[in-house]
């Protein structure tokens, strides 16, 4: 599996490394006015050989490759023409990485693993605009939660509703806060008016239920932890996604980011069906307890 996005930008320090607060304003504006290349067809060059994927409108390409041999390494991205792409060192894994575990865990980030305030609109758009990001605060409950697994041997994906343009934050706070590596799969990226427009409000669920649906249908063998929060729609998400696929789903933890009355009555429903379904549930502030790690063979 490669997934990539393929764009122009004027921005040339993608870094976000001891940013002051106006120049973590100005990059981050320059990443939603980052021009797209569409359908446009590429050749992903490895040292073990070629592979040919084409671009959708946003520039994004998503291709699946089998009987890749293990730590194949991509050495250029070339355009149709020849020309090759430049591909900005230290934000990318150049290396394909075999999955050996038996266990996948997929994590959502927003409000999960990074104080982000999703349901202060303005808060949000003042921490994101004007924090630098080594200012930006991990949820220390959850990344010990992410750390354990791993240390147990469960390889880490991230899923998040954050567009393509947020990579190189979202990227560089992982690496800050010592998150274990492992490919992060966005939103496809936007302008800068979208961001204050509403139109793709009902198509909020989407990314995360087709990314979950590939990545399930492309490791068939492996057994999935869901992680996310209360502040958006991840129970919903996960709970549909483990009515469709209830024997690869191991577990759906949720964290209590929020307090919200009606979200009693919503999880205690919630628990009863992911016990129907033979999945352990778990909703809390902080790791649940009576839940043990288990060293994955």
């Amino acid at each position: 599996m490669a997934i990539g996005q393929l764009t122009y930008s004027s921005l040339r320090d993608f870094s976000f490394q001891e940013y002051s607060r106006r120049r973590t304003f100005r990059s981050i504006l320059a990443l939603y006015r980052t021009r797209f290349f569409g359908h446009k067809e590429i050749e992903l060059v490895f040292n073990m050989g070629s592979y040919r994927a084409i671009t959708d409108a946003s520039g994004s390409f998503f291709i699946t490759i089998e009987n890749m041999p293990a730590e194949s390494e991509l050495i250029s991205v070339l355009l149709e023409d020849g020309q090759p792409v430049n591909i900005v060192e230290g934000l990318y894994s150049r290396v394909m990485h075999t999955v050996e575990s038996a266990e996948i865990m997929v994590s959502d980030i927003d409000d999960t693993l990074l104080h982000s305030y999703i349901p202060n609109k303005l808060l949000k758009f003042r921490t994101l605009m004007f924090t630098a990001v080594e200012d930006r605060k991990a949820v220390v409950e959850m990344m010990k939660v992410i750390q354990d697994f791993f240390a147990a041997g469960v390889v880490p994906f991230y899923l998040s509703n954050s567009e393509q343009n947020l990579y190189p934050v979202i990227y560089r706070f992982l690496r800050n806060n010592n998150f274990p590596r492992g490919p992060l799969f966005l939103k496809q990226m936007r302008h800068l008016r979208d961001i204050f427009r509403r139109k793709d409000l009902l198509k909020r669920d989407v990314h995360k239920l087709t990314t979950l649906e590939k990545l399930l249908l492309f490791f068939p063998d492996k057994k999935f932890i869901l992680i996310g929060d209360n502040t958006q729609n991840d129970l919903k998400i996960y709970l549909s996604t483990a009515q469709k696929f209830p024997q690869n789903i191991r577990s759906v933890i949720i964290r209590k980011a929020i307090a919200r009355p009606l979200d009693t009555i919503l999880f205690n429903e919630a628990e009863q069906k992911f016990q129907s379904l033979g999945i352990g549930f778990y909703y809390d502030k902080s790791f649940p307890k009576g839940f043990e790690v288990k060293k994955v063979m």
